[in-house]
């Protein structure tokens, strides 16, 4: 799986990618280009090509204007980022400014991104650590970045995602993501909490970034993506609130519902409500598995639970409970998960699913898998 990741993402420059997180974190991929990027079929009738491109933005400067096929046009977020571009941060062109030359004395300085805010379809948040040498290092608070939404700009910088994905270290933390000074094995996570719609997203944060910090293949590993920070990218909870002001009691259906979903034993047909319920915690539909603080907690195989992941996107659903202060084996007692042959994870099958124990972020999680590919084909 981490030795194929790099042919994965070489086939996706041709072929574009979208993926549905598996029983134990991981990716499934499913290839479709066309639908994704909206490129027209052959029998379509042609728009002009004559348009050019405009630039997501001033730190995006050295990206040339590639010519716009047909597609959406618009470079520009619909609105303003909560953080500032790279271009008002030491991250602006600093591999320009600092650029390999072969030699053990340029494998600085290296670059550590750590994703805080992956929601938007046009523009993400991360912070990151510059390493000017092994012993020196200096820490970028939050910044955005925002990148072109057409196909033009897209197929002009695929070549630099495959090659930014190529980076091979000298030595490295192997499978262990840090902020440094040594990177990881592989530049990005093998295992992403992204969704099927924000795999586009993901691809076009990678070349942005690339294309701001004046990155340039060649050098050993210097440039990498620590992974997604979901405590970040955590909204605070936002209770209902009636017309006189006061605060309303989630209603205590809907709170089963959810309880029921979490805990793999059932998934109403109205799940919808529990959706509405989400939502006034800050939930997105499109923000893939990213977790949110309930306004109440719910019960999930007798403990309160007030941190939740739902995502509903394709064929595959997502409801996962954070459960801080607990080990993996006892929640696998109190949920009757049993040991895995491979004597180190914990999961089950129940009538709905697969339920499955695991960690994420330091804390344990239990996570109902639905797959509904299946029923639909």
């Amino acid at each position: 799986m981490r030795i194929a990741i790099g042919l994965f993402f070489a086939a996706m420059i041709v072929a574009g990618c979208a993926t549905t997180e598996q029983p134990d974190g991981s990716t499934r991929v499913s290839v479709s280009l066309s639908d994704k990027l909206g490129l027209q079929p052959r029998n379509a009738p042609r728009t002009s090509a004559s348009t050019t491109e405009a630039a997501p933005g001033a730190d995006s400067a050295r990206a040339p204007a590639p010519a716009v096929a047909a597609g959406r046009q618009s470079d520009i977020p619909s609105s303003a980022p909560a953080a500032p571009r790279v271009s008002a941060t030491k991250l602006a062109g600093v591999f320009a400014k600092h650029p390999y030359d072969g030699t053990s004395k340029t494998y600085f300085p290296r670059v550590a991104v750590t994703v805080t805010d992956w929601s938007r379809s046009d523009c993400w948040i991360g912070t990151a650590t510059i390493w000017w040498s092994k012993t020196k290092s200096e820490a970028v608070p939050a910044f955005s970045v925002c990148w072109g939404q057409s196909v033009g700009y897209a197929v002009n910088n695929a070549a630099n995602l495959h090659l930014f994905m190529q980076q091979m270290a000298v030595e490295h933390s192997g499978n262990v993501r840090t902020v440094g000074p040594k990177p990881p094995m592989l530049a990005i996570p093998d295992r992403q909490p992204i969704s099927e719609r924000q795999q586009l997203a993901f691809q076009g944060f990678v070349q942005q970034l690339v294309l701001d910090t004046g990155w340039q293949p060649g050098a050993p590993t210097n440039l990498w993506l620590v992974g997604y920070d979901a405590n970040a990218a955590v909204k605070p909870a936002i209770p209902s609130v009636s017309s006189n002001g006061a605060s309303q009691p989630v209603d205590a259906k809907t709170k089963s519902q959810l309880a029921q979903a979490l805990s793999c034993t059932a998934i109403d047909p109205r799940f919808e409500l529990v959706e509405s319920m989400l939502k006034q915690s800050g939930w997105n539909p499109d923000q893939g598995v990213t977790p949110v603080t309930l306004a109440e907690p719910v019960k999930v195989y007798g403990f309160s639970v007030r941190k939740v992941a739902v995502s509903r996107d394709g064929g595959e659903k997502t409801y996962r409970s954070y459960l801080p202060g607990l080990t993996v084996q006892q929640l696998a007692k109190s949920a009757s998960l049993k040991l895995g042959k491979d004597g180190k994870t914990y999961g089950r099958l129940t009538k709905v699913g697969v339920l499955s124990a695991g960690m994420e972020g330091g804390e344990v999680t239990l996570t109902c898998t639905v797959n509904t590919e299946a029923s639909e084909g």
